[in-house]
């Protein structure tokens, strides 16, 4: 059941970051055709830089949130990996190296 939990917990985190990245390219795409108007202000100019700049920051948090959940799903499942081969083959497997 752990397994299970996991997997839907990773397919809501992978699924709600692609939303995320294709809702931030339309968004984008619409601040990019804004900025090329000929009718654009200095102001209209500060608050598209600024909302572009609101939106990556969201997006980099995201993904790294991303890669922090990948990361522990990766060390979680290598050390029950290397625990289940260090008891079957005592010998064979060894020791994990911190550098």
């Amino acid at each position: 059941m752990g397994e299970e939990r996991s997997l839907d917990q990773t397919r809501v985190v992978l699924r709600s970051f692609g939303v995320m990245v294709t809702t931030y390219q339309e968004r984008l795409a619409q601040l990019l055709e804004q900025a090329g108007r000929a009718e654009l202000s200095e102001r209209d100019a500060v608050r598209l830089a600024a909302e572009a700049l609101t939106l990556t920051a969201r997006l980099i948090r995201r993904l790294r949130e991303v890669n922090e959940h990948v990361l522990a799903l990766e060390e979680r499942s290598l050390a029950e990996l290397q625990a289940q081969l260090a008891r079957r083959f005592p010998g064979l497997v060894a020791e994990q190296q911190e550098e």
